[in-house]
């Protein structure tokens, strides 16, 4: 994709997303001479892996804030193999946030949401995320409420502003009420500060938690008492949590001295339709005065304009800039004097901008004479002003355009060499040249290790025939087809090669993770426990069955061996 990017247009700025999972220097350098701008890294480098990758002059862009992935981004086929939706294509069902149970040997040693992460959070550690100077600090926001994006983005954006003044960080209480009652987790600092695995995920609830305002202290027929030590305002929503059950509502009416209030932090009745226990904790998990901020917060992607006019009897001068686009437009239209004119209805008049996607931060005004505008020479001037500015920005969007050719237009393979071929690596497939994290070695390495006879691993995630180009300037050997490659995308690709090797027996790969279940349910925090090497663990879920496979300390999810046959003109690849 990046070379057919900078074959068609070599001044587009290319962003490679986290889902490349580049954790390492070598692929860095590797994206730096292809081109590439930023890089958004994979969650799992620490920071002082960042402070060393910083040297390269290649931006980079890292998590700081919301929801992460149990797997290596780029590295999780859970979501497919469950129900067909592609994490890695933008689509994850979250199957990470469900319950399973964790086998030793048959036996169950640990159960709930096993796959679970803390929400990562560094607000109280932002100032040694900025310090490492990063260009771009990215929030997790998928799924989330508006509230929930206001309320992260406004503390954050307050803490860099004062570091960036060299002022005292500090956290207000506020800020963090109306973040965490807007959306929160258990929260982690991440691998970001190399959290160890008690510290990075949890199985005790994988739900929106809220804030702690108080517990009830009497129950009633549809009505409880609240003790609160947080302030609760009329239509917040709220969760009240007792040994047995929980509770969320809506506040509709708030009682203090037997008066109905709007808001209170003291002690209050409040109605509840189901009766719960005393001592029940009581959570605000939306606020209503946030979400009535929300209204004044305003999104647009329209860019700013500056417009001067001048108004002379016999010349009237449009001095018009956005961007870099910088326009004078002049007529030479005979106006009269007004006894009375209205200035701001005239400057109203051309301030309209039709569908155009800009707006007027400054309009600067001169008719020193007071000259009289005709409103249809008003339109007629403005209609001739924007005309030009369409045509400038539409010119301005144009980029330098190359016809793409391929390297070598015929290097497909034209003839299926073989109609089945088996590889005798290891469960990674060692025969193949394997871009998976599981090897120590990097991206980089892998491709720079293809020769004309190497066979390209499913790891690799060849999706399409440019995919198969690229690889055919390196080998003339079997490229194997992502394992997330239909059976009618593999056909539709066999058109263009006879060389192309499609999944027919092997162990699904599902997941290639940092962390390890076992070292936690175990209690082994430590690096290199040796349990993996003792026992047999499996996963299951209560229809799936998982088994774990690991190797330096990096937990691999496998699915069930298939066995299914090749599209016609395929080589079918057994993975022994």
């Amino acid at each position: 994709m990046i070379h057919y990017i900078r074959s068609r247009y070599p001044d587009f700025p290319i962003h490679v997303s986290t889902q490349c999972s580049v954790h390492n220097i070598e692929d860095l350098k590797m994206l730096k001479e292809l081109g590439v701008s930023r890089v958004v890294l994979a969650r799992e480098v620490p920071l002082e892996e960042i402070k060393k990758f910083n040297e390269l002059g290649i931006d980079l862009e890292i998590f700081i804030h919301g929801a992460l992935c149990f797997s290596y981004s780029g590295m999780c086929y859970l979501s497919y193999y469950k129900g067909g939706r592609s994490g890695n294509r933008g689509n994850c069902a979250q199957p990470c946030r469900q319950n399973y149970e964790l086998f030793q040997d048959g036996e169950v040693i640990a159960d709930g949401a096993l796959l679970s992460m803390k929400d990562l959070n560094t607000i109280n550690r932002i100032e040694k995320v900025l310090s490492i100077g990063v260009t771009s600090l990215k929030i997790e926001g998928r799924a989330k409420s508006l509230e929930y994006l206001a309320s992260v983005i406004k503390v954050y954006r307050r803490l860099i502003d004062e570091y960036n003044r060299k002022e005292a960080i500090k956290v207000e209480k506020e800020l963090l009420d109306d973040l965490y009652s807007s959306f929160s987790r258990e929260t982690t600092n991440g691998y970001l500060f190399n959290e160890s695995n008690e510290k990075i995920t949890t199985n005790s609830s994988v739900k929106h938690q809220g804030i702690y305002i108080g517990k009830v202290i009497e129950y009633k027929k549809g009505q409880i008492k609240v003790k609160l030590n947080n302030e609760l305002e009329i239509l917040d929503g709220i969760r009240i949590i007792d040994d047995k059950k929980e509770v969320g509502f809506t506040v509709t009416r708030i009682i203090e001295n037997g008066k109905l209030v709007k808001s209170s932090s003291g002690t209050v009745y409040i109605d509840v339709k189901e009766y719960v226990g005393v001592n029940a904790k009581v959570f605000k998990t939306q606020s209503a005065r946030v979400k009535k901020e929300m209204k004044s917060y305003q999104y647009t992607s329209k860019s700013p304009a500056k417009l001067k006019i001048e108004i002379k009897q016999n010349k009237q001068t449009l001095y018009f800039s956005v961007n870099q686009i910088n326009i004078v437009k002049e007529f030479n239209k005979t106006l009269e004097k007004a006894r009375n004119i209205n200035d701001d209805s005239v400057i109203n008049q051309f301030k309209k901008v039709n569908s155009l996607p800009i707006e007027y931060v400054l309009v600067d005004y001169k008719n020193d004479d007071n000259l009289y505008i005709p409103i249809p020479e008003i339109n007629e001037m403005r209609r001739l002003l924007l005309e030009e500015v369409k045509q400038r920005l539409e010119n301005q969007l144009e980029r330098e355009f190359k016809e793409y050719k391929f390297k070598d237009e015929d290097n497909y393979i034209k003839e299926k060499p073989v109609d089945e071929v088996s590889f005798d690596g290891d469960e990674f497939g060692n025969d193949l040249i394997n871009s998976n994290p599981l090897k120590k070695e990097s991206l980089a390495f892998h491709l720079s290790e293809i020769d004309k006879d190497s066979a390209v691993s499913p790891y690799f995630g060849v999706n399409n025939h440019l995919a198969v180009n690229f690889f055919r300037n390196m080998t003339n050997g079997i490229i194997v087809l992502s394992y997330e490659s239909s059976s009618q995308n593999a056909l539709e690709i066999s058109k263009y090669d006879k060389g192309l090797g499609y999944l027919i027996s092997f162990n699904e790969p599902l997941m290639v993770a940092k962390h390890c279940v076992v070292a936690k349910a175990c209690g082994k925090e430590g690096k290199h426990c040796g349990m993996c090497l003792k026992h047999q663990y499996q996963l299951k879920d209560g229809s799936n069955t998982y088994n774990l496979k690991f190797h330096n300390c990096i937990m691999r999810i496998e699915g069930k061996k298939v066995n299914r046959k090749a599209p016609v003109g395929l080589i079918g690849v057994k993975i022994e």
